[in-house]
């Protein structure tokens, strides 16, 4: 859906620009003498001669076509959007996540502390519940685990750097044993005094790499205080003892306190939408919080401060710099300065500073997020879109404009303060340089940035030197793709939208850049229709990153949530534009007289129909873009079923199609609970690819993961939804949406295959970590003298799981890794 609203915008950027260069730009141009040059001339800043003030009824006629097709399109995508959300719900993909049917419950009381007093409770929901985990109090357990986890993580740096130390003195050895040999005159006979290998063993070890200089640290706070003990040992003794103190834990664990809240998954998708809209309790502050897909709360975040507004003020104001140097005097060098001083002041230096103070604040506001306690990595950057908007909106935009007009104004203050108020009405749109200028540096800079690369190539490599010691560290860097965060990148988007939209009559030209802008980053659906000089390098640049470069995984997968929010703030441009229109007209109703103020009213009129549009698209297709229409549910429920009586029975189907079915009879819930238990289908061929000998090897010694294959005709590759009204009219057939499915949709024809993956599903998947995770492999890598062997059986020797299965360390301690860790489920793929 990111490249669908790039797309959104593209083609209504489109439209402004064809509208206002052909109305606008002429109004506001042709036939006028002033002063003014450049781009102000085509701006609404020409118009300044009261005999032309008749010319702004033609941009009242556009800002009211323009707001039209803003509208019309939004309904559109949203539309669009639904039609794809629910084909998203009832892909096969998806309805095989355990978060596809559960619910998280919080402030649950006493009453319902227990898994089958809750079991009743949801027993209302069609289908009913399939399992229910109670979270219970775990935080010593959790303190435990943590422990185990950063132990770990020590005694893997600590073996991999004991082994390069090796590594490096067995080549040192080497190398003076040859230089000592050198010298020998019978060539012939040099391979014989060549350095054998010894066999790998403790001694060898210790003699390579004495106790005094192996790996050592603090036990104390941050690794300042407490004794120095040798790492390997310590780590080796510690791991033991936390091995064990955690299994006492979790054997407590069973009957700890419970903390009001539960995840609830029903045997039915269309059971879990249902129980997340119910009013669950009788008394206030009860169950009243309630999130589908095991959604944690977004919590209202208060850590937007004014502190930014001052910098962000002296940015709008050195955009202005040059028209307040002449009444302040200590300014007074910047307009003796040559002009490509000034430009470069007034016109490169604020967006950049601008670009630079934003860069930094997508950090901070997911470091606040991570103390907001949200557990989820696709909640966090999605709160994280809500707020970096904001604070676009009202430090990036509201305070530079009101900070660029009023600098412009300040002269004037000093000189005619009685004039100040209709002096400000024409001074306001002066900033909308600063926003042409910032257009660009966001706009084309960043397709730009796309297509290079040049700071995550930098990291690669920073991260491969540095962080790259261990092999888990070198399987991070090396194989894991990054992710898009759409929480980042949609808000920068969003606020170039409203920019454009507030000045989209104001300033014609910004229309035009902010549709380059956008077309730079259109997808290949586009291309064809429109054909933009130079660009097909950017084309390329968004392909490659989001199909080659960018990956989504699960816990990072919101199923569009971020477009509803994006195409919803486009609302906040409008509302602006038509905010400033109508009061630039009332302040210009002393010129114009009773005409300014019946274009005013015109505005607020626009204003309106423009709000009371949002809150109807609004409360259409809320609902329908968070939950699962049981129209949908429902159909393809009795399909199902239908189909399934028909192989069973032999019911002819015109008998069966009058029959009604209820979930919640005794047979059909038995009927469900049947499906969901049954054996993986017969008809699905199981895969095992990948080197046999490591997928043959996991952490328990049990058989390898077996990968399902599903053939490619079950599933169509193209996704419609019509309505099923058999009397629709032609044009009704003309409207229907066709769009390839975000995912192979589950049809009747398929008998529901995926309660196989179902079948699959941990029983420990809403458990916290710390109550079923076993200690991780320490993951060692082989080095030339095998001794990473001895160190693994002196681990396992301790109590210790260790391994070098699937990393290697070269004769210069570099390490390099074939696959994932050996304790984690591997079928083969990076090097199959």
């Amino acid at each position: 859906m990111f490249l669908r609203f790039i797309k959104l915008l593209t083609i209504i950027f489109l439209v402004f620009t064809i509208l206002t260069f052909a109305v606008i730009v002429p109004i506001n141009a042709v036939g006028i003498k002033t002063e003014l040059e450049g781009l102000e001339r085509i701006s609404w800043t020409n118009l300044v001669d009261p005999r032309e003030q008749t010319r702004f009824s033609a941009h009242i006629i556009v800002v009211y076509i323009l707001t039209a097709v803003v509208l019309y399109m939004i309904y559109r995508e949203l539309k669009y959007f639904v039609h794809l959300r629910h084909e998203f719900l009832l892909s096969k993909s998806h309805m095989k996540l355990p978060q596809s049917r559960t619910v998280l419950v919080t402030a649950i009381p006493d009453e319902l502390s227990t898994e089958h007093d809750l079991r009743t409770f949801a027993s209302f929901v069609p289908g009913g519940v399939d399992k229910v985990w109670m979270y219970r109090d775990s935080r010593e357990l959790n303190e435990l685990f943590e422990q185990r986890q950063e132990a770990c993580q020590r005694l893997e740096t600590a073996a991999s750097t004991i082994l390069v130390q090796a590594t490096a003195a067995w080549r040192k050895k080497v190398k003076l044993h040859n230089k000592s040999h050198r010298k020998r005159k019978d060539e012939e006979n040099a391979e014989a005094f060549e350095l054998v290998k010894p066999e790998p063993s403790m001694d060898l070890l210790n003699e390579l790499v004495p106790v005094a200089q192996r790996p050592r640290h603090r036990t104390g706070l941050l690794g300042l205080a407490g004794s120095n003990v040798e790492t390997i040992e310590w780590c080796k003794n510690e791991i033991a003892r936390l091995n064990e103190a955690i299994k006492e834990k979790r054997k407590e664990q069973v009957e700890g306190k419970f903390m009001g809240s539960a995840f609830i998954r029903c045997n039915l998708q269309m059971g879990a939408h249902i129980l997340s809209q119910c009013l669950s309790y009788h008394e206030p502050m009860r169950m009243y919080k309630k999130w589908l897909e095991a959604h944690p709360k977004d919590i209202v975040w208060n850590n937007l401060d004014d502190v930014w507004a001052f910098p962000v003020t002296f940015i709008g104001t050195l955009s202005n710099l040059s028209e307040l140097c002449t009444d302040v005097k200590w300014l007074a060098w910047v307009c003796n300065a040559p002009k490509i001083v000034q430009g470069i002041i007034e016109g490169v230096l604020p967006p950049v500073l601008l670009a630079a103070l934003f860069i930094v604040l997508p950090f901070i506001l997911q470091a606040l997020a991570w103390y907001e306690c949200i557990p989820r990595y696709s909640l966090i950057s999605v709160s994280v879109y809500r707020r970096f908007y904001f604070f676009l909106l009202v430090h990036g935009f509201l305070i530079v404009t009101l900070s660029s007009g009023i600098t412009n104004a300040i002269s004037d203050i000093i000189q005619k303060p009685t004039q100040t108020v209709q002096e400000l009405a024409s001074k306001l749109p002066g900033a909308s340089v600063f926003f042409l200028t910032y257009m660009v540096t966001q706009g084309l800079a960043g397709a730009g940035g796309a297509l290079v690369q040049l700071a995550p190539l930098v990291l690669h490599f920073v991260k491969k030197w540095f962080l790259g010691r261990t092999p888990r560290q070198a399987y991070e860097v090396t194989f894991m793709m990054p992710a898009a965060d759409f929480g980042v990148i949609l808000p920068r988007l969003s606020l170039l939208a409203t920019i454009t939209f507030a000045y989209s009559v104001l300033s014609p030209l910004i229309n035009l850049l902010a549709f380059i802008s956008s077309s730079l980053s259109i997808p290949d659906m586009a291309v064809s229709k429109l054909e933009f000089s130079g660009f097909a390098m950017f084309y390329i640049a968004w392909k490659f990153l989001l199909v080659q470069v960018f990956d989504q995984p699960d816990e990072k997968e919101t199923g569009g949530a971020y477009f509803p929010m994006a195409v919803n703030n486009l609302f906040v441009g409008l509302y602006i534009e038509h905010l400033c229109l109508a009061c630039l007209f009332f302040l210009k109703a002393h010129e114009e007289g009773a005409g300014a103020i019946v274009k005013a009213v015109f505005m607020l009129v626009l204003l309106a129909i423009t709000a009371f549009a949002h809150i109807f698209i609004s409360h259409c297709f809320n609902p329908l873009s968070h939950y699962l229409p049981m129209s949908l549910a429902t159909k393809k429920m009795a399909k199902k079923l239908k189909k399934e009586k028909q192989l069973r029975e032999g019911v002819d189907a015109k008998d069966s199609d009058d029959e009604e079915f209820d979930l919640f009879s005794r047979d059909r819930i038995k009927s469900v609970r049947r499906r969901i238990k049954k054996q993986v289908n017969e008809k699905i061929l199981p895969v095992i690819s990948g080197d046999s000998d490591a997928a043959k090897h996991d952490r328990k010694g049990k058989d390898a993961v077996v990968v399902t294959a599903v053939p490619d005709n079950v599933f169509d590759g193209t996704a419609q939804i019509t309505r099923q009204d058999t009397k629709e009219s032609k044009a009704s057939k003309k409207s229907r949406v066709s769009f390839d499915a975000a995912a192979p949709r589950v049809t009747a024809s398929d008998v529901d295959s995926m309660c196989n993956d179902e079948d699959q599903e941990d029983e420990h998947a809403f458990d916290h970590p710390s109550t079923y995770q076993e200690q991780p492999w320490i993951w060692i890598p082989k080095d030339v003298l095998g001794l990473s062997n001895i160190l693994a059986e002196e681990l396992r020797g301790a109590g210790v799981e260790a391994s070098d299965v699937g990393a290697l360390m070269d004769e210069k301690g570099v390490v390099e890794v074939r696959r994932n860790p050996p304790d984690e489920e591997w079928a083969g793929g990076h090097d199959a």
